[in-house]
């Protein structure tokens, strides 16, 4: 009790120094020199965007003016859809991760706090949350409640709650404390019982996705990318819970193996995927499930380690598993690109520092071999139609979230990097002159 009206004390403090440049109620005129409406093939030029309740109203060459309409003056800039992050950590970090044992609720709330202001300043409107970092409670359920109140400045965040993991699985800290103490985790679970109670409890904390781990991971102390943290039969029973309450599911899975179970159980979108064969890809394809790759989190690393350049932060187990699979990964990042499953853009921000602009992603896909357009795509609209959004296009009826940027990114990807100018819901929270 007394953690959480600390919580609330902090949030009505934050609350004082969140402003916003513009209310929802005003109609806004957009001018902007250049357009893409996230989804044509090419930039549409020049035009004006009319916003009126927090939706975009009207669109072309010229809009109506209502009354009272304040004109934003974007005719410099490079307007598009406010990007989404569809695999995000916001209560993560290096710190965190390497204090996880001794951090309490209230300083993940902090992590949160600055995390949510920050992805928002770089463009991006909406984040799905792929894993609280909380070890019992549900610190990103309170930061999409406090964002929805106005109490404190962040993206629309879509929470999937606690990532649940087989015992000495990806998500389970308990190897982290001493050796003989155990610690009780919401997010651990066992068998086809354990698994369906785990779901229904993370349902009655609110969340909008069931996530699972299918496979272990990179920095995880007792497995590896290619071990299997739950058979077929787990894996069925866990999607079909999820299903019964009416909630999507998605995977972390690198293994080609997990992968395709994952795949077969009914999954939404796998997370990563970094080890998938062709003919898995190609299944994910033909089943129209979404390959979230994060590779500015794993493909960067595999090529800087494949150089030579190891990276250091990071424990000698987690060196040994990026030499190990660096190959691998970088087969895999190019066998996407060549293939038709759909992407949407994920960073995995939270396992490395929010000082990285997550917008990196898009140039990172690029350098992998993926087009512009299918960076882009990733990043608005194809992640829209991953999280079932109104929004990710420029068109009536849709949520007036929108981005400004210096120049073409058909052009130059890395100008995603520089945003300017972010509105979300119609509200402009950041319009530099």
């Amino acid at each position: 009790m007394r953690m959480m009206l600390c919580f609330c004390l902090l949030l009505l403090v934050l609350s004082a120094t969140c402003t916003v440049l513009a209310a929802p109620k005003q109609p806004l005129v957009i001018l902007a020199g250049n357009v893409w409406d996230g989804l044509a093939d090419a930039p549409q030029g020049p035009a004006e965007i009319l916003v009126v309740d927090g939706k975009i109203a009207a669109v072309g060459k010229t809009v109506p003016r209502p009354e009272g309409a304040r004109v934003v003056d974007l005719s410099t800039k490079f307007v598009m859809p406010g990007f989404i992050d569809s695999h995000i950590h916001l209560t993560g970090g290096s710190k965190v991760i390497a204090n996880l044992a001794s951090l309490n609720d209230a300083a993940l709330a902090l992590v949160g706090v600055s995390a949510c202001e920050k992805v928002l300043n770089n463009g991006f409107t909406t984040v799905r949350d792929a894993g609280d970092f909380s070890i019992v409670a549900w610190v990103v359920g309170e930061l999409k409640k406090s964002v929805e109140a106005g109490d404190i400045k962040g993206p629309r965040i879509i929470n999937g709650g606690h990532m649940i993991s087989a015992i000495g699985g990806h998500f389970d800290f308990g190897g982290m404390i001493r050796n003989g103490m155990t610690m009780e985790q919401v997010s651990v679970a066992e068998g086809t019982t354990g698994l369906k109670r785990a779901v229904h409890n993370q349902a009655r904390h609110g969340v909008d996705w069931i996530k699972f781990a299918g496979s272990g991971g990179f920095l995880s102390p007792s497995d590896g990318p290619e071990d299997l943290s739950y058979s077929q039969e787990e894996m069925n029973a866990l999607v079909a819970a999820a299903r019964d309450l009416g909630k999507p599911v998605f995977v972390h899975a690198y293994g080609d193996e997990a992968v395709r179970r994952a795949a077969l159980a009914g999954v939404r979108s796998i997370e990563h995927g970094s080890l998938s064969s062709v003919a898995t890809l190609e299944m994910l394809a033909s089943k129209g499930i979404y390959l979230v790759p994060t590779q500015i989190a794993v493909v960067a690393n595999a090529r800087e380690t494949a150089k030579g350049n190891l990276n250091m932060s990071v424990s000698e187990i987690t060196r040994e598993k990026n030499i190990k699979y660096a190959p691998r990964v970088l087969e895999c990042a190019g066998n996407v690109a060549k293939s038709n499953v759909k992407i949407a853009l994920g960073t995995d921000l939270g396992t490395y520092d929010f000082t990285v602009n997550g917008a990196k992603e898009f140039g990172e896909m690029v350098l992998n071999g993926l087009s512009p357009l299918r960076a882009l795509k990733a990043g608005t609209s194809m992640a829209a139609e991953l999280l079932s959004l109104n929004a990710g296009s420029i068109a009536p009826g849709k949520l007036a979230d929108l981005v400004a940027l210096p120049g073409n990114p058909f052009d130059d990807i890395t100008v995603t990097e520089k945003v300017s100018f972010v509105m979300k819901d119609g509200v402009v929270y950041r319009d530099d002159k």
